[in-house]
């Protein structure tokens, strides 16, 4: 199952927590998962544990612009997309979470 997370909440955050069990129990039923950072949910990028899902395969996405307001430097295991990025990517998966 392809399986889309839109986070928007910070790092500090229980949906934080919810998006890494999400991601976690996915890659072990071998689903194909992407996540896409938007709003306050670029500041995951700083976190640690966005590393380590994206070296587990996990695609990681988030909004250029809310990066860019936020001052957030772009990082090497995620990419730079766009609400126009996110539109096309909903229409590639089966099931899409929104934690906001």
């Amino acid at each position: 199952m392809k399986l889309l997370i839109l986070m928007a909440s910070n790092p500090y955050s229980a949906d934080f927590n919810t998006m890494v069990k999400f991601s976690e129990a996915a890659i072990k039923r071998k689903d194909e998962i992407s996540i896409f950072l938007m709003a306050n949910g670029v500041y995951c990028l700083n976190h640690d544990k966005m590393k380590e899902l994206a070296e587990k395969g996990v695609k990681i996405y988030y909004c250029a612009h809310n990066a860019h307001q936020r001052k957030i430097n772009p990082v090497d295991f995620a990419e730079s997309s766009s609400m126009y990025g996110l539109s096309k990517l909903i229409s590639q998966v089966d099931k899409v979470i929104n934690l906001s």
